[in-house]
C-alpha cells in the first residue's frame, strides 16, 4: 500500500506511540562486526553509528550521553511527503523540545530527550488535532472573558479556589477597549474550533521607550500542560519581534518563563511597578533592545489599576 502524501491527512492521522524503554545513540567500534540488537544505523566518514536501547548499550559496553525516548507515528508516510517533518520539528521546537528523526519505509520515529516523552505526545496530539493560533476577533470577547474566568479560577498565587469573578476578568474586559489595546497581539488558541487558549500584550513603557506588557494568559483548565500556553507564548514574542518591538514584560512564575527567555527584569535596568514584585516581574529582551535602559515599568490604564 501506497504511503500517504497530504499534508492535512498526515498531521491528522499521526498517532504518536512511544515505545518501551530508553534509547541511545552510541559509535559503533571501528572494525568490529554488528552484533546485538541494533534498532538502527548510520554509516558516516567518521565511523558508524548505531540507536539501540539503553540496555542493550550497557550489556555491550558501549558509551553515550543523550538518552531517549522513541516516538513512532504511526501513520504510513511516503518518503517523498512533503512538509511532516518541518511541521512535527516545529511544533517540538516551540515546545523547548529537542528531537531527532528517522525516517522507515513505513513511519517517521522521533527520538526525544526521555524526561520530555510526556510534553513531546501532547505536543504531537495537538498538533494532529489542529492547533490554530490566529487573531483575536470582536465576536470572540465574551468567549474569551469566560475562558479567563475558567482559567484563573484557581488563583496562580494561593493555589486557592477565587472567590467571585477573578480580578483578570475584568482586566481584559478593559484591556480591549482601551487605547494600548494591539490587536494583532491579542492571539487566540483554537482546537477543533473550540477557543482553548488566549493572551494579550498590550502597551507599556520604561521613560519614554515604547514596549509590551504581556497578560493575562488563558488556557483552559482541561487542556493546560499540552503545551497551549507554550505556544501562545512563542506567538507572542515571534509576533512582537517581527512588529520591531524591543521588549515583553510580565509578572509570574520565573520558573515557568525563564523557559521562554524571560529573567528579572531589574537585570536589564529595569524596576517592577511594584516593588514587592521582585524577581517575579521578568522581561524579554527582543533584537531591537537598546542599551543602557533604566526606569520603572508602567503599564497600560487597566493592568496600572490593579
Amino acid at each position: 500500500m501506497a504511503g500517504e502524501t497530504d499534508l492535512k491527512t498526515l498531521l491528522t492521522s499521526l498517532r504518536p506511540a512511544v515505545r518501551e524503554g530508553d534509547y541511545v545513540y552510541a559509535l559503533w567500534p571501528h572494525g568490529k562486526p554488528l552484533a546485538g540488537d541494533i534498532e538502527a544505523a548510520v554509516r558516516e566518514a567518521e565511523g558508524l553509528t548505531v540507536v539501540l536501547s539503553r540496555t542493550e548499550a550497557d550489556r555491550l559496553g558501549l558509551s553515550y550521553d543523550f538518552v531517549a525516548a522513541w516516538i513512532t507515528l504511526q501513520v504510513h508516510s511516503a518518503l517523498e511527503a512533503v512538509g511532516l517533518t518541518a511541521a512535527v520539528s516545529a511544533a517540538l521546537t516551540k515546545a523547548g523540545i529537542s528531537c531527532n528523526v528517522l525516517a522507515g519505509f513505513h513511519h517517521d520515529h522521533l527520538l526525544v530527550p526521555s524526561d520530555d516523552a510526556g510534553r513531546a505526545l501532547d505536543v504531537l496530539t495537538l498538533l494532529g488535532r489542529g492547533l490554530v493560533l490566529r487573531d483575536e476577533q470582536p465576536e470572540d470577547r465574551e468567549a474569551l472573558l469566560a475562558l479567563t474566568a475558567e482559567a484563573f479560577a484557581i488563583s496562580p498565587v494561593t493555589g486557592l479556589p477565587v472567590d467571585g469573578t477573578p480580578i483578570e476578568v475584568g482586566a481584559l474586559r478593559e484591556l480591549f477597549d482601551c487605547p494600548e489595546y494591539i490587536p494583532a497581539l491579542s492571539i487566540v488558541a483554537e482546537l477543533g474550533g473550540e477557543i482553548v487558549g488566549h493572551v494579550i500584550s498590550t502597551r507599556g513603557w520604561v521613560g519614554e521607550l515604547e514596549m509590551l506588557g504581556l497578560g493575562p494568559i488563558s488556557v483552559h483548565p482541561h487542556f493546560q500542560r499540552q503545551g497551549i500556553g507554550s505556544a501562545l507564548m512563542h506567538e507572542s514574542a515571534s509576533r512582537a519581534e517581527a512588529a520591531g518591538e524591543p521588549g515583553i514584560a510580565l509578572v509570574g512564575n520565573p520558573a515557568y518563563y525563564g523557559r521562554f527567555g524571560y529573567a528579572p527584569s531589574h537585570s536589564f535596568g529595569v524596576e517592577p511597578p511594584h516593588a514587592e514584585w521582585g524577581e517575579a516581574f521578568q522581561l524579554l529582551p527582543l533584537s531591537g533592545w537598546p542599551d543602557g535602559v533604566r526606569g520603572t515599568f508602567r503599564y497600560s490604564g487597566p493592568l496600572a489599576a490593579l
